[in-house]
C-alpha cells in the first residue's frame, strides 16, 4: 500500500510540475499576443491588416482601371496619326528654291492626308488629299507618293 501511495504522490507532483510548465508558457504566449496585438506603436494587428486591406483593394481597382485605360488605348493606337513624312521640292527647275512641299500625315494602317504646298513668287497655294490604305481616290504626284512612302518607312 505505501508503494501505491508513493507513486500517487510522484504522479500528482509530476502533474503539478506539468501544470506548472503550462502556465509559465501561457503566461509566456499571452504577454506574446498582447504584444503582436496592441503592438508598439499603439496600433493593433486588426486595425493594421484591415488597413492592408483596404490598401489592396484600393490599388486593385487601381490596376484595373489602368488596365481598362490601356486596353481602349490598345485599340485606338493604329488609328492615331504615327508616321510623318515630308519631302521638299522646286517644281519650277528654272526658278526658286526647294519652298514646295509635301506633307503625308497617316496612321498604322496608311489612312490619312497629303498636304501639298506650292510655293511660286507670287502667291502659295495648299492642297490636301485623302489617303487611305497608301492610295489615294486623286492622282498623286511623284512627290506625294514619296512622302507617303517616307511615311510608312519603317523606322530603326
Amino acid at each position: 500500500m505505501e508503494i501505491i501511495v508513493l507513486i500517487l504522490l510522484v504522479v500528482i507532483f509530476l502533474l503539478g510540475a506539468w501544470i506548472a510548465f503550462v502556465e509559465y508558457r501561457h503566461q509566456q504566449l499571452a504577454r506574446s499576443f498582447r504584444l503582436l496585438m496592441t503592438g508598439r506603436g499603439g496600433a493593433d494587428l486588426e486595425a493594421t491588416l484591415l488597413d492592408f486591406v483596404s490598401r489592396m483593394d484600393r490599388v486593385e481597382q487601381m490596376t484595373q482601371g489602368m488596365e481598362n485605360r490601356v486596353g481602349g488605348l490598345e485599340v485606338k493606337l493604329p488609328y492615331l496619326v504615327q508616321h510623318v513624312g515630308v519631302v521638299r521640292y522646286n517644281p519650277f527647275a528654272d526658278k526658286g528654291g526647294d519652298q514646295s512641299f509635301v506633307l503625308a500625315i497617316l496612321d498604322d494602317h496608311a489612312d490619312g492626308a497629303v498636304v501639298s504646298s506650292l510655293h511660286t513668287r507670287t502667291d502659295v497655294r495648299v492642297y490636301a488629299k485623302p489617303v487611305v490604305g497608301g492610295q489615294s481616290t486623286y492622282t498623286l504626284t511623284a512627290e506625294e507618293k514619296e512622302a507617303i512612302a517616307r511615311a510608312m518607312k519603317p523606322r530603326v
